[in-house]
């Protein structure tokens, strides 16, 4: 959906829309709001990401490209989490309103921000990722009923994605409303399922929002362009006891707005910028 200009201007959803895209979430696995970062400020992601990812590339292009490294398997897909500073770290990105709006009504004014990272579609993949959830069960094999939504993903895609470059594919309408055993190890093969169902190609301008529930059964698509696919990924927990992992020195774990702070509050505050790593 496109958010109207009244909307864009002030930086808040109307209560018609926030029902709606939390409504969308609850229903159909996540919500997508089209081109809403100034194309400036996307155009400056981008470029400070190419200037991280293309050194770590060349150094580790071996290690990242090794199908057994659970992460690739052949698609050319890398994951590459933050340094936690500009213009990563800024409030459009971290604590979007239109982002946090959501993310309060269905996870509670007291979640979190846990996750700080990129996933970038290469060029040259030679297939699709398998059909997967982002998240395992809760219980295992045990718990043969639905759970509230525990986790949010939240994407930025810094390109235009299109049919070629390597979209996201998700199988939306109720793949997240499973019983929790659906996740576990033991399930049945979603892939072999997702053969015989409708997945729609996330196709979107970059600047985009899109929110999803983590159990949403998706897959990543070969990059047949030659330009890097990159997203933003950033996860919204519930709030519950669990160990931080994103380094915020404390100076600028200061200057965040407040509602920053909060949803940072449980990670790793004092210490150093984290190097990259995938």
């Amino acid at each position: 959906m496109r958010l109207s200009a009244e909307e864009l201007e002030s930086g808040k959803l109307s209560p018609e829309t926030l029902e709606l895209a939390i409504q969308l979430i609850k229903v159909n696995g996540y919500v997508l709001f089209e081109e809403v970062l100034p194309r400036a400020q996307v155009e400056e992601l981008f470029n400070s990401y190419a200037a991280i990812l293309d050194p770590y590339f060349e150094e580790h292009r071996e290690e990242i490209l090794n199908p057994k490294n659970g992460f690739n398997d052949g698609t050319n897909h890398v994951r590459l989490y933050l340094p936690f500073e500009k213009p990563f770290c800024d409030e459009a990105i971290i604590a979007n309103p239109f982002v946090t709006a959501i993310v309060d009504r269905i996870l509670g004014e007291d979640c979190l921000m846990t996750y700080f990272a990129t996933n970038t579609s290469m060029p040259g993949g030679k297939k699709s990722q398998p059909v997967h959830a982002d998240t395992s069960s809760r219980y295992g094999d045990k718990y043969g009923a639905n759970l509230p939504i525990a986790n949010l993903i939240v994407n930025y895609p810094l390109v235009d994605v299109n049919e070629n470059n390597g979209p996201m594919e998700i199988w939306p309408g109720g793949t997240h409303l499973h019983p929790d055993n659906w996740y576990a190890p033991n399930a049945f093969n979603k892939s072999k399922l997702a053969e015989h169902m409708h997945g729609i190609k996330m196709l979107m301008p970059a600047g985009s929002i899109l929110i999803r529930d983590d159990r949403v059964w998706h897959r990543g698509t070969p990059n047949k362009s030659n330009k890097h696919r990159p997203n933003i990924a950033l996860i919204y927990s519930e709030n519950r006891q669990r160990e931080g992992t994103i380094q915020i020195p404390q100076e600028t774990y200061d200057q965040l707005p407040v509602k920053a702070q909060r949803l940072l509050r449980n990670e790793k505050i004092g210490f150093p910028v984290a190097s990259p790593k995938h």
